[in-house]
């Protein structure tokens, strides 16, 4: 399906009254409504200047250098210009109000440019700035009981009245009415300060009649319903406060409307989004970096904030920082939802702002400039090839966004048919602000869903309904896991456990399937918590105790004990593999190896005639453990006229400084290891840069202080000349891991071109294996990488670095064939990688690898440590090649992949049968 969404952006503008303070006028301000009681108080026509200040950090400057005045033609109205847009520099007016306790507004006309604001947040920017604001000083600037009057408003290139209450709280202070900063040209005109008496805010008023009149005419309820509620009672009482109403008046209704309204959306409407919280974009998740929240898809996607400066609480959909453009970016969150007929409420809160540039303040800017235009909308979602039309879209609204305090977006929609819709809030810049280089950034809060339809059972019951079916679903999957797990040949341990759980389990997820939605329903409470341990589970509890759990549990014994008692064949598997490989062709221990995977054999059938006991599963151990000790042991019988050892190292001569090159190097036998970030002694803390060293400093002495400690950078060993004929070269080492984040680290083999010829670079962290880092600047591998290596604790260097934690890798090289692999062996047992073509380059360098430059001690820098390298040449019989043939034939002998491993006969490629190389077609 293609989303199809009309989505419409009207255009807006900010509408701000224009009159003069007199007796009886009614003026809004950011802190509520007031009626103006008396004459003015103080005033300013700016005629003249008499009554301002100057504010100058320049000597000698007088109010005529920082401003102008003029009379402005058609009005006759005096204004004054500022002269200076430097910081600190402007006028104020003082006002001494006459009791402490008094009420007062403070009015006057300013014009600007659209991209200039009245700014309050002096840390921001320090020009175009206002300030109304008082103190107990008694003089400019003065920081004691200091109490601000105004906020943030953004200016236009017309004149426009802002007013602003001074609300005494019985402490006596000067108020200073101050224009410092201004950007050049601004004016000014008409200044006021009259007394005054708080009233209701009819704008609060006008916010919840929206809401009431939104549910009430979503639908059409019985007038017994509506009377029953009171909701017309409340929005009755709402229309008929006015002008001279009393705020408390009004608070008082707000509060019995929003009681009123919770219990007429419990009784008669439906929550969408009971059933997730998370829909409802509240506090209580991470949204950073998601593309996802809830149900909702975040836009931009991977953008998402949330926490730490999110003053708010609520959702940061992403944002734009510092000298970046807003531009046509969409923020918002849409989500896609089957929709049955009935009639709908969607309500959800946003701001917008510029964003500020440093991460440490606010990410909500109260700049005072109203950039975010915000459509919520209802549309329905069309068949891909469908033509949309004007219907589709069900409702929307348009509102322009306030930077700081959250606007309401409310729409009620009939949906006429089932289907799936698009509910959504997109946010976008208004045109003539998308180039201003301040960033954005959008919040949103407070979604909601309500319907009403004809539907037996409630949202919330219905997912009550989903999550017991889902748990059913999760036993029926499992019986079919179980019965599966039954039929495989392999697995013969524990069938009798695992068939008596089946059978146990079966007639309950099977009563459980019968039952109908009326029969679940029943089971429901209202405080219903979705859990399989806690009671308030209901019948999810009730089934996974009595059923789901039991089949999981067995599911997982009988895939455990299988694997214990099939972990035998692979180390055969192995065995038998590793007796074919040229690098052994002259080993002397053949014999022995093969008698120790007949006794291995002897076990397996005696095991698999047998049942699963801890004696028996013991047995088993103990014999893979001897069989893995016979392989190590036979690879150890290559005679020594056999081998020839190219280099060893294993940095028990310690390191020496080249005077000449400022590295260090350490000797091994026919090479020498150069670091050029090498430390004799241990850093005080991880830094971007650590070094290599010797050893683990360990309250001020060495521990292990033969082992290499892989810092960043390289530390390379030069790998003599040699002629290799058809023989086989051998690279052997061991490393320890320790739990890191972002750090990496790792070895390569280099040809005479510095190109790879092996090597492999970890992760281990996440486990992760690459054969590329950026900032080393290598390839990808061009060997298969081995599978298998041992991560150690986050308990301390030295219990990472501990004979347990070893991984010993060995790189063959077979000269004569052209292939090469890998066999990594660890006390969790032995991985030899799959054989890959090699084009027979001959390494001449061996390095240690290490990136930790993201790391700091928190995260456990440099946990990595390498020793005991060597390179052999080993003598190698004549190699076989590999002989033609159509394809493998049931009847024919077992066939492994070059892993050693038995492959079924749909295997294609290179494998060995009865010892020889053969490609199956």
């Amino acid at each position: 399906m293609k989303k199809r969404l009309l989505f419409a952006i009207m255009a807006m503008c900010v509408a701000v009254s224009g009159f003069a303070l007199s007796e009886g006028e009614y003026v809004y301000t950011p802190q509520g409504r007031f009626l103006i009681t008396g004459n003015n108080v103080a005033s300013s026509d700016f005629s003249n200047l008499n009554g301002w200040t100057v504010v100058s950090a320049t000597e000698n400057q007088k109010l005529e250098d920082v401003f102008s005045i003029a009379q402005e033609e058609g009005t006759g109205m005096w204004y004054a210009k500022s002269l200076v847009a430097t910081a600190g520099e402007g006028m104020y007016f003082k006002f001494e109000p006459t009791s402490s306790a008094e009420v007062y507004v403070v009015s006057f006309k300013i014009k600007g440019t659209k991209t200039s604001s009245i700014r309050v947040k002096t840390d921001i920017l320090a020009t175009d700035l206002v300030k109304v604001e008082g103190n107990t000083d008694g003089a400019f600037g003065g920081a004691t009981d200091v109490l601000l009057c105004n906020k943030a408003e953004s200016l236009s290139d017309e004149w426009q009245t802002f007013n602003y209450a001074i609300v005494g709280d019985g402490k006596t202070r000067t108020y200073f009415i101050s224009f410092t900063g201004m950007a050049e040209n601004i004016e000014i005109a008409d200044l006021q300060i009259a007394v005054a008496s708080q009233v209701a805010d009819l704008r609060q008023r006008d916010a919840m009649l929206e809401k009431l009149k939104a549910y009430v005419n979503c639908y059409e309820w019985s007038e017994d319903v509506l009377d029953e509620s009171g909701i017309l009672e409340n929005i009755e009482n709402l229309e008929d406060m006015g002008d001279e109403t009393l705020q408390a008046a009004l608070d008082k209704e707000l509060k019995a409307a929003q009681k009123t309204l919770d219990s007429f959306l419990e009784e008669y409407m439906d929550d969408f989004f009971a059933a997730k919280p998370a829909n409802k974009l509240g506090w209580g998740g991470k949204l950073q970096n998601q593309t996802t929240f809830g149900d909702w898809t975040v836009m931009p996607s991977g953008r998402g904030f949330r926490g730490g400066n999110n003053v708010s609480n609520y959702p940061d959909l992403g944002h734009y920082a510092g000298s970046n453009k807003w531009g046509t970016a969409v923020f918002g969150v849409t989500m896609e939802k089957d929709l049955d007929p009935g009639s709908y409420v969607f309500s959800i809160e946003g701001n917008a702002a510029f964003r500020e540039n440093s991460s440490s303040k606010t990410w909500t800017n109260n700049d005072g400039l109203k950039v975010g235009i915000a459509t919520a909308y209802i549309t329905k979602v069309l068949e891909e090839g469908a033509t949309p039309v004007a219907s589709d879209t069900l409702a929307y609204v348009v509102k322009l966004l306030d930077p700081v305090d959250y606007t309401t977006s409310i729409i009620a929609a009939k949906v006429p048919e089932a289907g799936k819709y698009e509910i959504g809030y997109k946010v976008v810049c208004r045109e003539e602000l998308q180039n201003t280089t301040a960033g954005g950034v959008v919040y949103v809060a407070n979604a909601s869903l309500y319907l009403k339809n004809d539907n037996k059972y409630s949202q919330k019951q219905l997912a009550y309904e989903a999550d017991v079916l889902e748990q059913i679903k999760v036993g029926r999957d499992n019986l079919t896991t179980a019965a599966e797990n039954m039929a495989n040949e392999d697995n013969l341990w524990g069938k009798a456990e695992l068939q008596a759980c089946i059978d146990t389990v079966a007639p309950k997820i099977t009563q459980y399937e019968a039952m109908t939605e009326d029969d679940i329903m029943a089971t429901y409470e209202e405080d219903y918590k979705k859990s399989t341990t806690e009671e308030t589970g209901y019948h999810v509890y009730k089934i996974y105790q009595e059923a789901v759990k039991d089949i999981i549990a067995a599911n997982r014994r009988f895939v455990a004990v299988n694997d214990t008692l099939n972990s035998i064949q692979k180390v055969i598997d192995i065995a038998e593999a590793t007796l074919v490989e040229r690098i052994y062709d002259t080993a002397t221990g053949k014999a022995d190896l093969q008698a120790a995977i007949d006794k291995a054999k002897g076990v397996q059938a005696e095991m698999k005639a047998a049942q699963y006991s801890e004696e028996n599963a013991a047995t088993i151990v103990a014999a893979n453990k001897e069989l893995n000790e016979a392989i190590e042991t036979f690879k150890t019988t290559i005679p020594a006229d056999k081998i020839t050892e190219i280099i060893a190292l294993d940095f028990e001569k310690g390191a020496t400084l080249n005077e000449e090159t400022q590295a260090y190097e350490i000797a091994g036998t026919n090479t020498v290891m150069t670091i050029q970030n090498f430390s004799t002694t241990t850093p005080t803390a991880e830094s971007a840069n650590a070094p290599f060293e010797l050893g683990i400093d360990v309250n001020g002495a060495k521990e292990l202080p033969n082992v290499l400690r892989v810092g960043n950078g390289v530390a390379t060993a030069t790998i003599p000349a040699q002629d290799y004929g058809t023989n086989i070269v051998k690279a052997s080492m061991d490393f320890w891991f320790g739990r890191v984040n972002n750090g990496y680290s790792g070895f390569n083999l280099l040809d005479e071109n510095n190109e790879r010829v092996a090597g492999f670079v970890v992760c281990p962290f996440n486990n992760a294996i690459t054969g590329s880092k950026s900032s080393l600047g290598y390839d990808d591998f061009s060997l298969a990488i081995i599978g298998d290596f041992i991560v150690g604790s986050t308990a301390g260097d030295v219990a990472a670095c501990a004979d347990d934690n070893k991984t010993h890798i060995e790189c063959i090289f077979d000269f004569g064939e052209k292939t090469m692999y890998m066999v990594s062996t660890t006390p969790n047992g032995i991985h030899t990688s799959d054989k890959v073509v090699f084009n027979g380059n001959i390494p001449t360098v061996f390095n240690v690898v290490g990136d930790y430059s993201t790391n700091t001690a928190r995260y456990r820098g440099r946990r990595s440590w390498f020793d005991n390298l060597k390179i052999e040449k080993i003598s190698a019989g004549t190699p076989t090649g590999i002989e033609n043939v159509k394809a493998a034939k049931a009847n024919d002998a077992v066939i492994y992949n070059l892993a050693g491993q038995k492959v079924n006969k749909s295997f294609k490629g290179i494998a060995i049968m009865n010892g020889k190389k053969i490609v199956v077609k």
